[in-house]
């Protein structure tokens, strides 16, 4: 190596290393730890049971019966029409429905800029059409900006810099609602709104801009029971619960409630083939019958073995006949006689190379040839002649019949 370009690549390391000295610390919120991580609705729950309520949380919806006063559902559970009908007919015996279109998964992460929590809102699937059908609700997009936007340019080292109760509810949008004869206010960041008059009807709602009867929240009566859609479930979740009037909106929210369980239910979330059978049944179905065809052509049979055509059997005895004359003409005797000759052999457990005239007496008395005719045929090479060839081959033929 030229001793100019060594001295370069020297200095070059050397820096590069001297560099790898220098850290600098910075601060990272990583959340909750241990059930609070997985579940984002651990603080609502343990606040209900404070109160002497009976909660559960689990996944699907299980038994919906008497016993059963509220569930708050995630629309990944209202994806189908017949859960939804399931569902308003339990409400119509009495049963509350909490629905949160934003945020109502146990899943996710609060604490980043912005925040990681999703849901699987699909305001085209049938469960969803029928539910809002039933409620004579609209679903809008919420085209206003929020009242602090200051998140779309923070950077994460100035987010992580501000202390926590200056940035839990940065960048939310405050409603006030009327609940139980109390005005609360809670906050919301979802994208989400909700079209429905609650004039001289007797429900609730936020009415955030009330000429065009648009609502964060609502909380409608159905039949014997009420169906409160919440536009984003930010209130409920466990970094959020403990600020403005988020804890006091869970408990009157049981309040309009009959006695009974109180249900979290985690929504289960569609399935990679699920979604495949959804959108592409036909290609599903259009391989599996291909499948099906080429399994027919391909498998060897689908019924009782079948004899084999003489003329199968003839066309490969001819098969056989031509590979020995080729081996023949171009004088390969050793492949024609040593196949035979090794299964001799190990059969009688013979050593190639080694002296067997003991074993070949035996064979001679046994199958009623002479000595020589048994060494000719375990042993001669460069069989040239045809009459030689096939004499060799007959007695190769009888010595294997008999140690059989």
């Amino acid at each position: 190596m030229n001793r100019g370009l060594f001295v370069i690549l020297t200095i070059v390391s050397a820096l590069l290393l001297c560099s790898c000295g220098e850290t600098e610390q910075k601060r990272r919120t990583t959340g909750y730890k241990g059930e609070a991580r997985s579940n984002a609705f651990l603080a609502a729950k343990r606040l209900l049971e404070k109160y002497n309520h009976e909660v559960d949380q689990r996944s699907g919806l299980g038994d919906l019966d008497y016993g059963t006063s509220t569930i708050f559902l995630s629309p990944s559970s209202m994806n189908t029409l017949g859960r939804a009908k399931r569902l308003m007919d339990w409400v119509e015996q009495g049963g509350h429905l909490v629905f949160m279109i934003s945020g109502g998964e146990r899943s996710g992460n609060d604490f980043q800029i912005k925040a990681s929590s999703w849901s699987m809102f699909d305001e085209e699937s049938s469960g969803m059409l029928y539910l809002f059908e039933q409620l004579g609700v609209e679903v809008v997009d919420w085209n206003t900006e929020p009242e602090n936007s200051v998140l779309v340019s923070m950077s994460r080292d100035d987010w992580e810099s501000m202390e926590e109760e200056n940035r839990v509810l940065l960048g939310s949008e405050v409603s006030e609602i009327t609940l139980i004869n109390k005005k609360l206010k809670i906050h919301h960041r979802g994208d989400k709104g909700l079209i429905y008059d609650v004039r001289n009807t007797g429900d609730m709602g936020s009415d955030d801009e009330p000429s065009k009867n648009k609502h964060r929240f609502l909380s409608l009566k159905h039949g014997m029971g009420r169906v409160t859609v919440l536009s984003d479930a930010l209130p409920l979740r466990n970094r959020y619960i403990g600020q403005a009037d988020h804890a006091q909106l869970l408990i009157d929210l049981t309040q309009l409630s009959r006695s009974g369980v109180i249900l979290f239910a985690n929504g289960t979330s569609a399935s990679f083939l699920s979604l495949v059978w959804r959108y592409f049944w036909m290609a599903v179905i259009a391989v599996a019958v291909a499948i099906v065809f080429w399994l027919w052509k391909n498998l060897p049979r689908f019924g009782p073995q079948q004899d084999i055509p003489d003329s199968h059997m003839r066309e490969y005895l001819g098969q056989v006949r031509g590979i020995g004359r080729f081996l023949w003409q171009n004088k390969r005797d050793d492949a024609m006689l040593g196949a035979m000759r090794r299964t001799i052999q190990c059969r009688l457990a013979l050593i190639s190379g080694e002296h067997h005239e003991g074993i070949f007496e035996q064979l001679a008395e046994t199958t009623g040839l002479t000595m020589e005719q048994v060494i000719e045929a375990m042993t001669r090479n460069e069989v040239r002649e045809p009459g030689t060839m096939v004499r060799v081959t007959r007695n190769l033929q009888k010595i294997y019949q008999q140690i059989n």
